[in-house]
């Protein structure tokens, strides 16, 4: 199948597929953090797992993608990010849950790698850009897999058993949109250009990719600690306490889906620092909330203001030079791991200051991203060269 219209639409498929069965067993971390009777700090240390996880296999995930091909690697990302995803439900002491959490970041490289490869080259096969709604897709996911754990845990569903329903369902669906995707192949190397085994942001994406850090901070932050704050802090119970988590995701599918058009129409550093302006001020709201209603409204806008941030970021470092794949996988090995550290690090502030003055810190995360939003402008062939290496800058 030639790359197409509907090729976009099943990379969406996918993107929708992969973020719910994650938002599934996101919403149901208070569950387990009860049952294992664990305070915010030990809690912290389990949620590392992951992280530490995804940074060990993003560092190997575009020689993964180069040598199998987008296609077969989110085939393959899909079974050893799934059912690793099955155990922590199963845990039954903090250090089990660490350890099946770091299996689950372990399978997440190749599939993040995969997938946003794939809508690159799809995006500009058709001639369009289709990665804002990619991801747009991924925020419906995590807002469906919120909807569902939510009503998994009002009904009192225990968290093993739910996800065991959530992994053979998607699982099933994952792979077959995956195998209805054309055979991408690997791009060609240049002449006597090998690809690096283990890959470390380039040079001219640190910038780039301390931006996209510090929103997706944010982003991982609100998900994984929304419901307990409403909980903890306002005495909230299911389905509320799912609630912020649902509009988070809503209001960032609903900025994503909008994403390609607003910023070809406002330019993508505009629209970056309107989307940090708004996070900043939907995360001040969740500070100064007094009641409910306004954490939900400030996780709504903190949705809003993360919603672009990743696409606009993969865009700019696919389009800088090199392999695309060890681009984007560098860019999301440093990017990406702030989503998943923002939770453990706001759990160690909640330990001592309590959750919220933990939120308060998501401030300083959005500030820096506020201040490098310039970093995600498409930079012209003469601005890489310039930003290249002596070397290769002579050779150029």
């Amino acid at each position: 199948m030639a790359l197409s219209f509907a090729s976009a639409r099943l990379i969406m498929a996918l993107f929708f597929v992969y973020s719910c069965a994650l938002s599934n067993w996101l919403i149901r971390i208070p569950d387990v953090q009860h049952r294992l009777q664990l305070d915010p700090a030990a809690l912290s240390i389990c949620l590392l797992g992951v992280p530490v996880g995804l940074v060990i296999s993003m560092a190997f995930s575009g020689l993964v993608v180069e040598r199998l091909g987008p296609r077969r690697a989110i085939r393959l990302g899909f079974v050893i990010f799934l059912v690793p995803l099955l155990l922590p439900g199963f845990a039954t002491s903090s250090t089990m849950l660490f350890f099946a959490l770091m299996l689950v970041g372990l399978g997440m490289g190749p599939l993040e790698v995969g997938l946003n490869v794939t809508a690159d080259r799809i995006g500009t096969a058709i001639g369009r850009t289709v990665m804002s709604r990619c991801h747009g897709f991924w925020s419906l996911g995590l807002m469906a897999g919120g909807i569902t754990g939510s009503a998994a845990a009002t009904f009192g569903l225990a968290p093993e058993h739910h996800m065991v329903l959530v992994v053979l369902v998607l699982i099933t669906l994952g792979e077959l949109l995956a195998l209805r995707l054309p055979p991408l192949r690997p791009e060609p190397a240049a002449p006597g250009e090998k690809a690096p085994v283990f890959v470390l942001p380039p040079r001219n994406i640190i910038l780039l990719c301390l931006f996209a850090f510090g929103m997706l901070l944010v982003e991982g932050a609100i998900t994984d600690w929304s419901a307990i704050y409403l909980r903890d802090d306002f005495g909230a119970v299911p389905p509320v306490t799912g609630f912020a988590f649902t509009a988070f995701g809503l209001f960032m599918a609903g900025g994503r889906l909008a994403g390609d058009w607003l910023s070809m129409r406002y330019g993508p550093a505009t629209m970056a620092r309107i989307c940090c302006l708004i996070g900043l001020a939907g995360i001040a709201a969740m500070v100064l909330a007094v009641d409910p209603m306004m954490v939900i409204i400030g996780a709504a806008a903190g949705g809003f203001g993360v919603s672009i941030i990743f696409p606009l970021a993969v865009t700019a470092a696919a389009a800088r030079g090199g392999s695309p794949a060890v681009n984007v996988s560098a860019l999301s090995l440093l990017s990406f791991t702030g989503f998943l550290v923002g939770p453990p690090v706001i759990g160690f502030v909640a330990q001592f200051a309590g959750l919220r003055f933990g939120i308060a810190t998501l401030l300083l995360a959005a500030g820096m991203s506020l201040l490098l939003s310039g970093q995600v402008r498409v930079r012209r062939p003469a601005e890489i060269v310039e930003d290249a290496p002596v070397g290769q800058r002579e050779a150029a």
